[in-house]
């Protein structure tokens, strides 16, 4: 299986692209960067849009991506939770803050489609499928157990020390890979508890839950502000399975 890492970083500063993940050329996870993260004919492919969840970081190019694209595809499935759904639809496609895609050019045949997804629910997409659960961050949210025929990754999304996701991980034989969320420093603990993210210091905790003790873990989303201290205590954490996601990479498993 491989991943394009479209954009891996939890906020915005001058060389930062937020949560996209091409599974493959259809298919978003998530669609932060999807716009400034892949060129013109790259989003062209794009058919289906799995989210996470409703904030800013992950939905934000789901807009420009409206843009770049109408009248020139037959549009894009967006699916997600029905809580996020709502959401889009009240805050987001609203005619105020931007034009409601859910319903132009007609609600008949709108450009976004929108398909609400149910909590470990198997979802086939070509030659993957995706099981969405729920993890604890401070909306609805969940992550995702993708597969192919012969091997496994999961995507945390956002969130804080969880349990039913590494639980049912358990069960699957052929993982290969985690990309786990890292928020904040564990010097800002009170603040990653507040917003429901991981630091090092949890992060640390919760791996124990894995039981995959060799598996590689990819880290992903951190703070720009607090980048080169998160950096260090992982260093510090003396971890070898434990990485960083770089925008623009492509992972092989």
């Amino acid at each position: 299986m491989k991943i394009r890492v479209v954009g891996c970083d939890g906020g915005v500063a001058p060389g930062s692209e937020t949560t996209c993940f091409q599974v493959h050329e259809s298919l978003l996870i998530d669609a932060g960067s999807a716009c400034t993260g892949l060129d013109i004919d790259a989003q062209r492919k794009v058919t289906d849009v799995l989210l996470t969840h409703a904030h800013l970081d992950h939905i934000r190019d789901l807009g420009f991506l409206a843009d770049n694209l109408f009248g020139e595809t037959e549009g894009v499935t967006i699916h997600a939770l029905p809580e996020v759904n709502r959401i889009l639809r009240k805050h987001f496609f609203n005619y105020a803050i931007w034009p409601d895609f859910t319903r132009i050019p007609s609600p008949q045949d709108p450009f976004y489609r929108l398909h609400d997804i149910e909590p470990e629910k198997q979802y086939v997409f070509g030659e993957v499928s995706v099981l969405p659960v729920r993890v604890d961050h401070t909306v609805p949210t969940v992550g995702f157990i993708v597969e192919d025929s012969t091997t496994a990754i999961v995507i945390s999304g956002d969130t804080g020390p969880t349990e039913r996701l590494w639980q049912i991980c358990k069960s699957y034989k052929n993982i290969k890979g985690f990309l786990v969320e890292l928020a904040f420093p564990h010097t800002h603990q009170e603040v990653a508890n507040a917003a429901k993210h991981y630091t090092p210091a949890t992060l640390k905790d919760e791996l124990v839950k894995f039981e995959r003790p060799d598996t590689p873990v990819a880290l992903y989303h951190l703070k720009p502000r607090h980048k080169p201290r998160i950096e260090a205590e992982v260093e510090a954490m003396e971890n070898p399975n434990l990485r960083f996601l770089k925008n623009g990479e492509v992972l092989t498993f």
